[in-house]
């Protein structure tokens, strides 16, 4: 099957993914950081807005998440922010490893963004070609981010100095590392690099990374 598919490429690249990781990133890059601590009563304005238009879009990211709270703080000085990339974009199409059922919205999140920076260009990416789409100051491409090739066509198309990269793709650790020896060469100085949705199973990997 596609998901056995998947977990054995995890397994077979894990071990040469952190190595190269650690040579070329080391540790200073990642943060551990209890999202309820952003819960900062001074950003009460933007953590309420980006809600609101997480909700609007019918994002999952705030109600099921609390990743307003993330990235309302990120993204404070919203007025300044140029770049914004997610990868995943939540395709409805069911068979689709890691759907979002056939009531998710494609590019809920994306618009959100646009809305609550109103000068970023926002770019994201998927798999699922069928669910992409260009709208102003939005535009989405096509990635497979298990791929080291796929992801350099991506930064053909996208170029560099992004002030937040969002993994929101495939939840499996290599596919992640992989978006994190892309994205941390895409960043701007300050900018973040956010992968959602670690499941527990997997935290004992990300201790060995920042250890």
């Amino acid at each position: 099957s596609v998901l056995s598919e998947i977990t054995f490429k995890s397994i077979n690249n894990i071990v040469p993914l952190l190595n190269k990781f650690s040579q070329k990133q080391g540790n200073k890059l990642l943060q551990l950081i209890n999202i309820e601590k952003l819960n900062n009563p001074k950003e009460r304005i933007n953590i309420s807005n980006l809600k609101k238009l997480f909700n609007k879009y019918k994002s999952d990211k705030a109600n099921w998440h609390n990743y307003h709270l993330l990235y309302a703080n990120l993204l404070k000085r919203k007025e300044s922010i140029t770049k914004i990339l997610e990868i995943g974009l939540g395709t409805n199409n069911q068979d689709v490893i890691g759907n979002m059922g056939a009531d998710g919205a494609p590019g809920a999140s994306l618009r959100a963004f646009k809305d609550f920076c109103p000068n970023a260009k926002i770019f994201g990416a998927d798999i699922d070609k069928r669910i992409l789409f260009e709208e102003p100051r939005i535009k989405t491409y096509y990635v497979d981010q298990t791929s080291n090739s796929s992801l350099k066509e991506l930064e053909k198309n996208i170029g560099r100095g992004f002030d937040l990269i969002i993994d929101d793709g495939l939840h499996a650790p290599h596919a992640n590392l992989e978006v994190l020896l892309f994205g941390t060469k895409l960043l701007k100085k300050g900018g973040w690099l956010v992968i959602e949705d670690i499941e527990k199973a997997s935290v004992p990997i990300w201790q060995l990374v920042i250890s």
